[in-house]
């Protein structure tokens, strides 16, 4: 049983899926909350979950959005405490297993600890761009960044789904929302982003980065 990338295999999902809990979400719903101690894996089967940080004032800065297939929860491997709050963007359905029966199904099926292990390197990577971008450049680049980061494609044709706001792209880039409404407005004033009410933000041509 193969993984690439981090992916789970549909083999090792049905396999997780006999020794862990199925867990529903509806939108909004927390599934971790930052500072739980890290007891349990998840595994993404459908929906779409975003990874944050939240000080006292209510203010966020997002890490990262998940969609599934994904594994999330990988660091109970040291048993510390969550780094970050996770919660459903919309209607969430995963599997969660526990510490306890993971470690023998890792022994049993290495695949598992591969996957794992090609997932925290693929988050280190995201890591270590996110503050590299943060340190080296402007929120003009960071802005244009993140809108590629979450541009999907369609016939042929990229554009920024209406689910993703400016206010989340500002939390993600450390930037106000202000500031972000400015970027946007001068990529649409020179053509590269066509707004759509139902699709949201078309990319017509390569956005540049300054």
């Amino acid at each position: 049983m193969g993984t690439a990338a981090g992916r789970l295999s549909l083999d090792l999902v049905r396999l997780l899926a006999e020794r862990g809990d199925v867990r529903r979400l509806e939108r909004g719903e927390v599934l971790i909350h930052e500072g739980d101690l890290s007891q349990s894996l998840f595994v993404l089967l459908s929906g779409q979950l975003r990874v944050f940080t939240q000080d006292k004032r209510g203010r966020e800065v997002i890490y990262n959005t998940l969609d599934a297939p994904e594994i999330l929860g990988e660091m109970f491997l040291d048993g510390g405490p969550r780094s970050a709050s996770v919660k459903a963007i919309t209607q969430v359905e995963c599997i969660e297993v526990d510490d306890s029966k993971l470690r023998d199904f890792m022994r049993q099926y290495p695949d598992l600890s591969e996957s794992l292990m090609i997932k925290l390197i693929e988050r280190l990577r995201h890591a270590t761009q996110q503050v590299r971008s943060l340190a080296l450049d402007d929120v003009f680049a960071r802005t244009v960044d993140a809108i590629n980061e979450h541009a999907v494609s369609d016939a042929g044709r990229r554009y920024l789904p209406a689910s993703v706001t400016q206010r989340q792209i500002a939390s993600g880039i450390g930037a106000t929302r202000e500031m972000v409404n400015h970027v946007f407005r001068h990529l649409a004033k020179a053509g590269f982003l066509v707004r759509d009410g139902q699709a949201g933000w078309w990319l017509t041509r390569p956005l540049p980065r300054q």
